[in-house]
């Protein structure tokens, strides 16, 4: 790094935050993908006057800023592919207070996503937003890129949650918008346009989020398919019977080996697809949906069909679908992990289409996901030392890419664009809405330096 930049910036973050360090840029050089780029150093975030110093220095200076959480994204959001400095922001990690009268929680943003839900519970609230490494990611992460999850089907996703917050601009002006308030449609929405912006308009520093009173009662269904076409099906029956799951999760056959050959849990080998489903309410209530549950998920041909109505047993249930993304990335080598969404209605379509771009080209695609909301992962596997599996990978999500595009999908539902899928925005925007954003790149960032490369494509604003 220039000496004058490193002076500037050690002054506006403290010398105690500031690292050049070769053991700190490596560590924060990845994230939960294979993508990786060091950075010339690493800050770690104090509070809201340091950040916005030091993003005052950095637009000064034209030195690129990431914000990172937990590091734990699966889009290569938090790589720094421009190099330039990462703003660890987790040591911000205090839950400023619960508010049960308001029902809202204040939090800074490296709180760990679990952390809020335990502290909501112990007031007798609930904290929906429930994404699969909910143990460690971070709230300010999840907001970030729109995070979404098991419960998404019911109970949304962050976005929804998200009432106001506090954050920095470039030039190190600080604003807030929203706040307690569960209405309020005063000026335009920033709080809503902030989330999901994969930390490319501002850094965010302070959060208000919606709780909701916990459900009185849960319960758990579950059943096995041998066909896959039938298991489609049975998730369209279960969204068009009234009741609204908590969850409806899918898993195909593919997965079901996997997770077979890593936890042994006693699954069949003939089976081709398992849907878990919860729902949540009043006990007489739930008790009366996982019958009728039963009941449909046995008339669109699922086999085993389990209702648990005890924590314990519903826990026993959900083991596979927990254990399936450790478990797939023992097929092959390495993975390309995508989360498209689809209309409901369309789901079938997707799948048996997945399943023959898989038998195409050679490659295994176990697929499992979010079918309640149409949001499937489509894992790609492959071993990166073989240069034609490699091709075939990539022309693989290709090819679901434009067949999710061809049935009105989109091409991420949760994971965010990130450094991933850069190159097939263009594909999935207007062009007139696309110029529109990168118009709102160049407002809230005119230099360029907040997160480069990510979100939307160029044109590019950094020198």
């Amino acid at each position: 790094m220039d000496p004058a930049a490193r002076q500037a910036l050690q002054a506006a973050a403290g010398a105690e935050n500031f690292s050049e360090a070769s053991t700190d840029r490596l560590l924060y050089a990845y994230d939960a993908t294979t993508s990786w780029h060091r950075p010339e150093a690493v800050i770690r975030a104090a509070g809201t006057s340091q950040i916005s110093a030091v993003l005052a220095a950095c637009t000064a200076l034209r030195v690129p800023l990431v914000p990172r959480g937990a590091g734990s994204g699966l889009s290569g959001g938090a790589v720094p592919m421009a190099g330039g400095v990462v703003l660890d922001m987790s040591g911000l990690n205090r839950i400023i207070k619960i508010d049960p009268a308001d029902q809202v929680a204040v939090v800074q943003p490296g709180v760990v996503t679990a952390r809020l839900q335990e502290a909501a519970a112990a007031q007798g609230l609930f904290y929906p937003p429930d994404p699969a490494s909910v143990g460690f990611c971070t709230v300010g992460g999840n907001v970030a890129e729109n995070a979404g999850g098991l419960r998404a089907v019911k109970y949304g996703v962050t976005r929804d949650y998200v009432l106001g917050l506090s954050a920095a601009l470039a030039d190190g002006r600080v604003f807030t918008t929203g706040g307690a308030n569960f209405k309020d449609v005063v000026g335009y929405d920033l709080t809503r346009l902030l989330v999901g912006s994969e930390g490319t308009l501002a850094v965010i520093t302070e959060l208000t989020m919606r709780l909701l009173p916990q459900p009185e009662a849960k319960a758990t269904v579950s059943a096995l398919f041998l066909d896959l076409g039938q298991a489609a099906r049975a998730v369209q029956a279960v969204l068009a019977s009234g009741i609204i799951p908590t969850a409806c999760e899918f898993m195909d056959g593919a997965c079901l080996k996997a997770v077979e050959s890593y936890v042994g849990l006693g699954l069949p080998p003939q089976a081709e697809a398992m849907l878990i489903v919860d729902v949540d309410g009043p006990p007489e209530v739930v008790r009366r949906q996982a019958q009728d549950l039963a009941r449909i998920l046995r008339d669109r041909g699922g086999q085993q069909v389990q209702v648990a109505l005890e924590p314990a047993e519903a826990e026993a249930l959900w083991r596979a679908r927990r254990a399936v993304g450790p478990a797939v990335r023992t097929i092959a080598p390495s993975i390309l992990n995508e989360d498209v969404v689809v209309p409901l209605g369309r789901l079938v379509t997707l799948m048996a289409a997945v399943h023959r771009i898989g038998a195409e080209h050679g490659l295994p695609i176990p697929t499992f996901g979010h079918a309640g909301d149409g949001n499937l992962h489509v894992n790609v596997m492959y071993d990166p030392s073989d240069p034609a599996q490699s091709q075939a990978a990539h022309r693989a999500v290709s090819e679901v890419f434009a067949v999710v595009l061809s049935l009105g999908g989109t091409l991420s539902g949760e994971h965010g664009v990130g450094l991933a899928k850069l190159g097939y925005v263009g594909a999935r925007l207007d062009p007139v809405a696309l110029e529109l954003m990168r118009g709102l790149k160049r407002l809230f960032d005119p230099a360029g330096i907040l997160n480069p490369h990510k979100a939307i494509p160029g044109p590019d604003i950094l020198p």
